[in-house]
């Protein structure tokens, strides 16, 4: 047996395991078609997704759409479609462009969601109606050679953490790791291709592109040219992946699949790098109840909002991430320093530039902040002023007021806690610091 057939004896769904995944679709086709919101509606199963598609690893989502015909209102279909998912398997409200219920049944993850019923894909009404015609593409365009070398693919995504569509992850969707094995042909050549990907790297199946796109990956989707599926894929998502298929091709081992679980660094190890880094500080708050699309679409903006304001104010930021432990997250920017001088230079317009000079001049010569000047230095005016803020904290505390961080996490400005670099080893638990400091990927964790 090979490697890669070993790893996929690990990961296929063995005959029991397919039984019991298919006898749990059809009990929840049933417990669907029971409710009273079903009856009264003209609505169409469909069962979409890996499982539909046969391309799904052990304990799979189920992905069960309720097509509606055209003529239904969005907003009737919305409440139908949601009332159905309720009653069906509970769970809890999402949203995407429109919402749907994802909860579990029978042990397995469950999203139920409503949908259009449509002729082809150029009829698109929603942004998940034309995911009916993403599982007939797969299916028709796959054998069992190719769903296994698909199998390979998606646990290579999650292992190298690069899989997952969702904001949190920014990565590889299931649909497109299913093109990307289907347009090379096996995960090796596959990953041969990536490896040698470069930014804005464009893949077609069918016909040319005729829209542009500036993502980092451009893969067409087949069933609506003009859609990206990988708009979704991070600049940085993108370039572990490429990476990643460069390492394993050198040297395939288990861990891309089944990385080690992480530990934390040891404490004294902690100790050493944060001497040797500059300053870090860290915003840390309770986790609001809201759900995962909401939460980390507000928290990546909080993030950049708070390392954008230090830039603008000459805190040099060298780097920063969002890290969540336990029902807390904290917010952690590294900076060149966290305090400034109290001086600093403000640079005027070309000497020979007479209006723009005069109107320097007047401004600076009078003004309160002024400590010297203006004068003249390598041919522009110049003037020492004093900062308004001279800490990074002061700095955020005093203009957090007046930032749009999201409507959920706007509410929790006055709960936030504010902790710098000397208190960090402290007061920040020893696995978020070392996920912030630990720069190795998944694959070399041991």
């Amino acid at each position: 047996m090979s490697f890669e057939e070993d790893i996929l004896a690990k990961i296929r769904p063995t005959e029991v395991e397919l039984n019991e995944i298919n006898n749990a679709v059809d009990a929840l086709k049933i417990e669907v078609m029971n409710t009273s919101g079903f009856k009264e509606a003209d609505i169409e199963l469909c069962l979409v997704g890996s499982i539909a598609k046969g391309t799904h690893l052990k304990n799979p989502d189920i992905d069960l759409f309720l097509l509606f015909d055209p003529s239904v209102d969005r907003a009737s279909m919305e409440k139908i479609g949601v009332s159905i998912g309720k009653d069906a398997v509970g769970g809890e409200e999402h949203y995407a462009e429109h919402p749907y219920i994802k909860g579990e049944f029978l042990g397995l993850k469950t999203d139920i969601v409503p949908a259009y019923r449509l002729m082809n894909a150029s009829q698109k009404l929603t942004s998940v109606d034309r995911t009916p015609f993403h599982t007939k593409y797969v299916i028709e365009h796959s054998d069992e050679r190719i769903r296994d070398e698909i199998r390979l693919m998606k646990k290579f995504m999650k292992g190298t953490g690069v899989y997952g569509a969702e904001i949190k992850t920014q990565g590889f969707s299931g649909y497109l790791s299913e093109l990307l094995v289907i347009r090379y042909g096996s995960f090796q050549d596959s990953l041969k291709a990536a490896s040698k990907w470069r930014r804005h790297e464009t893949i077609f199946i069918e016909d040319k592109p005729s829209t542009k796109f500036a993502d980092a990956l451009i893969f067409i989707d087949p069933v609506d040219p003009k859609r990206n599926v990988a708009s979704p894929v991070s600049l940085d998502t993108f370039s572990k992946f490429v990476h990643a298929a460069g390492e394993y091709l050198k040297n395939p081992h288990e861990a891309f699949f089944f990385p080690a679980p992480y530990q934390p660094l040891p404490i004294d190890e902690i100790r050493r790098q944060m001497i040797h880094r500059t300053d870090i500080i860290a915003i840390q708050f309770e986790r609001p109840n809201i759900i995962d699309d909401i939460f980390y679409g507000q928290l990546g903006k909080f993030e950049r909002s708070m390392v954008q304001l230090l830039e603008n104010h000459d805190f040099s930021a060298l780097h920063s991430a969002s890290l969540e432990e336990e029902g807390k997250v904290t917010i952690l920017i590294e900076l060149l320093t966290a305090t400034l001088p109290k001086a600093k230079i403000h640079m005027g317009p070309p000497v020979w530039i007479h209006d723009n000079a005069n109107d320097f001049i007047q401004r600076w010569k009078l003004n309160d902040n002024t400590i010297s000047g203006p004068y003249i230095e390598d041919g522009n005016w110049k003037v020492i002023i004093a900062r308004k803020y001279t800490g990074a904290f002061q700095l955020i505390i005093s203009d957090l007021p007046k930032l749009d961080i999201g409507k959920n996490l706007n509410k929790l400005k006055d709960d936030l806690v504010f902790i710098g670099h000397e208190e960090i080893i402290e007061k920040i638990s020893p696995y978020v610091l070392s996920k912030f400091l630990d720069k190795r990927m998944p694959w070399e964790v041991c």
